[in-house]
């Protein structure tokens, strides 16, 4: 039986695709890139940015040099967008149902505690989890991949087994967390990352839409 569901944040609870396009289209446009469509968007987009940037026409020496800029660009850019974007469908009514039914919660995230607290504070959505794991800073996901080690000290000091567990997701880096982990891992389509690319990462589980985690959850 699921007892805790690590959740990821941008693109799998929060409907911010748009959003992370034109915060990164301008970054692109900042510093010497080519923007690009939502489409291009998810074949392409990769975590840490920066590899994602010069595949766009970018300079490694400078995203590299201007880090600090790089970081307070895109999220000036991200947040007021970010502030008025709903969740994704049935998010709430996965979240009450799971909260109803005692199995814990947490969000593991390449974005920044501060503003994924002000979203959930925005949506009404703190008292469903029971931790954040995120960054501290504007630039650790510009350089580097971090959910796998937050996750891993987190289970480190938890009491949960591994059959206990899933790991849900818009991105392959979710479901190779999973997959290290020995956890189950489900795809959400639709979000920030192509359909394809979820495919080729090879989930347990490939969803549409949020509440079919309810009768995964059931089955397991």
């Amino acid at each position: 039986m699921i007892k805790l569901v690590v959740f990821d944040w941008n693109g799998t609870l929060l409907a911010d695709a748009h959003a992370c396009l034109d915060a990164d289209n301008h970054v692109l446009q900042i510093f010497g890139g080519k923007p690009i469509d939502l489409n291009t968007y998810r074949k392409t987009v990769v975590i840490p940015a920066i590899d994602f940037l010069i595949q766009h026409g970018c300079d490694r020496n400078r995203l590299i040099k201007e880090t600090k800029l790089l970081g307070n660009v895109f999220h000036h850019s991200y947040e007021p967008r970010a502030s008025k974007v709903r969740t994704r469908i049935n998010a709430h009514k996965l979240l009450h149902w799971l909260h109803r039914n005692k199995i814990t919660s947490i969000i593991v995230s390449n974005h920044t505690v501060v503003g994924i607290e002000s979203q959930l504070q925005r949506l009404k959505l703190e008292k469903y989890f029971s931790k954040l794991l995120a960054n501290t800073d504007l630039v650790s996901s510009m350089k580097k991949r971090g959910k796998r080690e937050k996750v891993e000290d987190y289970l480190k000091d938890a009491t949960f087994k591994k059959s206990e567990v899933t790991i849900i997701g818009d991105s392959p880096e979710e479901v190779e967390i999973g997959k290290h982990l020995g956890i189950t891992t489900i795809a959400i389509t639709d979000g920030l990352y192509s359909t394809p690319r979820l495919i080729k990462s090879n989930p347990d589980y490939l969803i549409t839409n949020l509440k079919e985690v309810i009768d995964i959850i059931k089955n397991i």
